[in-house]
């Protein structure tokens, strides 16, 4: 027997300590009950179903509260246990099944499952059975809730979009019978995670009526609404004004700011302090201490411009904020220095921030004392500083940038016969130097890798295949700018191309007929190459096939 304190779920204090003990002793309890239980025979079916679907509800309600899901997150065998149970053949249980995966799975997670793609399948099944139907009303608000948490994975954004959830999200920001803040909010949100993936941006501007009605949105003064501005404003920075913004030339002139913090208001109580204690270490530093309202994403990307560095604050809510999101990303594609923060113990980033991350040294407040930890960053600080200051005196700027291009591309040309090793990660600089002249973009990118080793070649293709246009852009503007060269919209797929070529080739030409082979080298070799999104249809198809298992 099982003996439950009841929980009120709107007065608990989870700070308490008292509180959180016996919650976690709880979610444990349930997660080793819940394996004994979905065994029971098929004679006490009804029994079993009840006490399921009380014990999935109340793991949902402890994920709300932060502190006990970042415990629940620590639980080895809780997501195995949850997975087994999806097929479950009870809506409002299968339903809070997901809820909670969608707290505590992370990509690696989604990676190992089988299918992946049937979490974007009951999603679209539920929300399509609700959205019409007056008495599901709230099962739906939830279920737009709940995916706000799941679409922050790129291998869901590709099923959903795969299963057309487009129109259905705009019929829930389109019709005035759907509630502002519980359906139109939410459905703004999924849009702005989804329009990271350029098929969905592409699909959405070329709606001129969704997007007037959007612009509108975006002006609403209504106090009550003001999340619902925050998130219109939002959605048309990333479709409208971003890639006109991240091709603006950077400026190497003093900033307004040394520091900006990037964090999540989940995170604010230490976040605060960090904030605190820079101004009193005479940092200038900008800080959003409240909820920004009105144009909140242009006064955010005119902050990052006029700071040098920014901190990464990362958590959970961090990752699943995409707020956050656009702000570290707009930070990455301006090439501001960047200094990432644990702001929760046992966090490790994955996915967009785990990229963005990548190859930085990270600062965890939680592991240490403030103080070691706030020194930590000083540290940082300081270094950025110095690598500022020194950097004429590094790389010292040439007066003649075509000069100083020619220079770079003559000293390459003995690296176009280097023979390629079979893992990238095993890639020298020379390697990649030969990879790219190879791929005839020694006249282009190579002006911009001139440094780069495989591991890092990686990142900046995964970058790319993650937010194109903006990578384009941002890559374009850093290219005319220190080189006074065009980068060509074909850059993209004659690396894809060259990827595809390779892992074909170090499988002794097995993988691609000879059709595909053909045109993957015509993508790399073809002197007139015209971007096209049926050619980049054509090399993602063959790259999802192929490069999953391409060496790294």
């Amino acid at each position: 027997m099982i003996l439950v304190r009841p929980i009120d779920w709107e007065t608990s204090n989870i700070s308490s300590q008292e509180f959180y003990d016996d919650y976690c002793k709880l979610v444990s309890q349930w997660v080793s009950f819940l394996p004994i239980i979905t065994r029971e025979s098929s004679s006490k079916a009804s029994a079993r179903t009840t006490i399921i679907r009380f014990i999935v509800q109340d793991l949902y309600n402890f994920t709300l509260h932060p502190s006990v899901l970042n415990f629940m997150t620590t639980i080895p065998n809780l997501i195995p246990i949850l997975l087994k149970m999806t097929d479950i053949q009870q809506d409002e249980t299968q339903l809070n099944i997901y809820r909670c995966l969608g707290k505590i799975m992370v990509e690696e997670d989604i990676k190992t499952m089988a299918h992946p793609d049937k979490i974007a399948i009951i999603y679209i099944k539920f929300l399509s059975n609700s959205i019409d139907d007056v008495k599901k009303k709230g099962r739906f608000h939830s279920l737009l809730e709940s995916l706000t948490n799941w679409v922050q994975h790129d291998q869901l954004k590709v099923y959903l979009l795969d299963q057309n959830i487009l129109p259905l999200l705009i019929r829930c920001i389109m019709e005035t019978k759907f509630d502002p803040i519980k359906a139109q909010k939410p459905a703004l949100e999924i849009l702005l995670a989804l329009s990271f993936k350029n098929d969905a941006s592409s699909s959405l501007k070329q709606n001129q009526q969704f997007m007037n009605y959007v612009r509108n949105l975006s002006k609403n003064t209504i106090s009550t609404e003001a999340s619902l501005q925050r998130a219109a404003e939002g959605l048309l920075w990333k479709l409208e004004k971003e890639t006109e913004a991240v091709a603006k030339p950077t400026s190497t002139n003093t900033h307004q700011f040394d520091i900006m913090i990037s964090y999540s208001h989940s995170d604010k109580q230490i976040c605060h302090r960090i904030h605190e204690q820079l101004v009193k270490d005479g940092f200038r530093v900008w800080i959003d201490r409240e909820h920004m309202h009105g144009a909140t994403m242009i006064a955010m990307a005119e902050a990052i411009e006029n700071s040098n560095i920014i901190l990464i604050c990362m958590s959970d809510a961090y990752k699943q904020s995409v707020y956050c999101q656009s702000e570290a990303h707009y930070a990455f594609e301006r090439r501001r220095r960047l200094i990432p923060l644990i702001m929760k113990s046992h966090y490790k980033p994955d996915g967009w921030l785990g990229i963005i991350a990548s190859g930085k040294l990270y600062v965890d407040f939680i592991k240490l004392e403030f103080e070691s930890a706030y020194d930590r960053l000083k540290v940082e600080i300081n270094q950025c500083h110095q690598q500022k200051t020194s950097l004429s005196t590094i790389i010292p700027k040439e007066k003649d940038p075509q000069k100083s291009s020619a220079t770079i591309a003559s000293s390459v040309e003995q690296y176009s016969t280097v023979k390629l090793p079979h893992c990238i990660n095993q890639w020298t600089n020379d390697h990649v130097k030969s990879f790219l002249v190879s791929i005839g973009l020694k006249d282009t990118l190579l002006m911009l890798c001139i440094r780069m080793d495989g591991h890092r070649l990686i990142h900046l293709y995964e970058m790319c295949m993650m937010n194109r246009e903006s990578m384009f852009q941002s890559l374009k503007a850093e290219l005319v700018e220190g080189h006074y060269k065009l980068l060509p919209h074909d850059a993209g797929q004659r690396g894809t191309a060259a990827q595809i070529r390779q892992y074909d080739d170090l499988n002794n030409r097995t993988k691609l007929n000879s059709a595909k082979r053909k045109m993957v080298n015509g993508v790399i070799h073809s002197p007139d190459l015209k971007h096209t999104p049926k050619l980049d249809k054509s090399l993602n198809q063959l790259a999802a096939k192929h490069l999953d298992a391409f060496p790294k």
